[in-house]
């Protein structure tokens, strides 16, 4: 059945909110890693204010009481910790609510007939769920994790009897609404349990994954297929499952990354390209992918011996290996699929590469400046939406033979 030019180019509505708020997801992923790389994770040692401050204590008079108080006797002020992490959750935060105003405009520009109610509910009782945790602490958090479960078992079973539709989004914004407030809550966990590089680690995930989701949802509502050539197609069918799997691979890579700052290893290999001076350092492997870590003690700064640490920069180091050598592949199949959209991302994917491995050389040749690893952090972003466009992409794309 062939598609009308004026179905294959119609924008829905929403999308120029949805590039605000991707825009605004960049912002908070470049604060959150400018926050970790400052070590000002515990910044403010309550949460979702700070030293009980909306914004944060700023005045000789606010840091005194701040230190008089009780709560933080053990956490003085650092006046330049507090605000990068304070910052950091406003604009998290106006993420959180630009999210909720875009599933409220999906709905109502929902397609005929399509469930929202229930889903709607759900949200307002995960709303409610995460209030009430703010006000009574955290004896709600095992409540909390069920109210989650609910609600994504609920979008899960809609995917399945619903499916996907032509007409406005509306499961991918409530998925987003939903992770966000999630995301939110690890957000609060990783100031609770003290930088646990567990939840560091998810936190760092969810924030590129909510940027990726947002991302598809903006490509969703543009609404512009890839025109490719017939005689391209099976080219097209060819270039998905790997294309999935350098989307795989990118995933891993970042976790990865992921890991490496949440135990602070990443300048465990000061040196290139050997590590210590060795092409094989002592490595504590069993201790460095541990996640079975108690919860507890004060991580800020991490608690791992050497080796431990020089296993996970080492992997991380291996995994970037892999990750370029998959995507060179990727990009020569892409240039050799034929002209078009396919040979434009093989130039995005080489280049976009290119710029994330030029980031991390410079990281260890001069010697981790701030600038270069926030920005190894954002380029890391930016290779996973790559990935997601291509996928996307591949999937959509139509014959133009069809849209005539």
């Amino acid at each position: 059945m062939g598609l009308r030019e004026s179905d294959v180019k119609q924008t829905k509505p929403g999308y120029r909110l949805t590039l605000l708020a991707c825009a605004l997801a960049v912002v908070v992923v470049g604060l959150g890693a400018f926050t970790r790389l400052v070590d000002a994770g515990l910044g403010c040692p309550d949460w979702p204010t700070c030293y009980g401050h909306v914004l944060w204590p700023d005045t000789h008079e606010e840091i005194a009481a701040a230190n008089a108080h009780p709560d933080f006797e053990h956490t003085p002020v650092e006046s330049h910790k507090t605000w990068p992490e304070q910052v950091h959750r406003l604009f998290a935060s106006s993420l959180g609510l630009l999210g909720l105003i875009i599933l409220g405009l999906s709905i109502r520009k929902r397609p005929q007939g399509h469930p929202w109610k229930a889903t709607v509910a759900l949200l307002g009782i995960l709303i409610g769920g995460t209030v009430a945790r703010i006000v009574y602490g955290d004896i709600l958090d095992h409540y909390l994790w069920k109210m989650m479960a609910v609600y994504f078992l609920w979008l899960a079973y809609q995917y399945v009897r619903v499916g996907t539709s032509t007409g406005q989004p509306v499961k991918l914004p409530a998925f987003i609404a939903g992770f966000l407030i999630l995301q939110g809550l690890f957000g609060m966990w990783t100031v609770t349990l003290k930088l646990w590089p567990q939840v560091v680690t998810a936190h760092l995930l969810g924030g590129f994954t909510v940027f990726a989701l947002l991302w598809l949802l903006a490509l969703r509502l543009r609404n512009r297929p890839w025109q490719i050539r017939a005689h391209s197609m099976a080219a097209v069918d060819a270039l998905r499952p790997l294309a999935l799997a350098a989307l795989l691979v990118v995933v891993v890579q970042i976790a990865l990354g992921g890991w490496t700052t949440s135990n602070y290893a990443a300048v465990a290999c000061p040196d290139l390209p050997t590590c210590q001076n060795e092409w094989l350092p002592e490595m504590n492997f069993a201790d460095g992918f541990n996640i079975n870590q108690h919860i507890g003690p004060n991580y800020l700064g991490g608690t791992m011996d050497n080796a431990a640490r020089v296993a996970i920069h080492f992997s991380h180091r291996v995994g970037a290996i892999i990750t370029a050598l998959v995507l060179l592949i990727l990009a020569y199949r892409l240039r050799r699929a034929g002209p078009g959209p396919l040979r434009r991302m093989a130039l995005v994917v080489v280049g976009v590469l290119a710029l994330q491995i030029s980031l991390g050389l410079g990281n260890i040749l001069l010697k981790f400046p701030l600038w270069v690893a926030v920005s190894h952090n954002l380029v890391g972003a930016l290779l996973l939406l790559t990935m997601v466009t291509l996928n996307y992409g591949l999937r959509t794309a139509v014959s133009t033979e069809q849209t005539s």
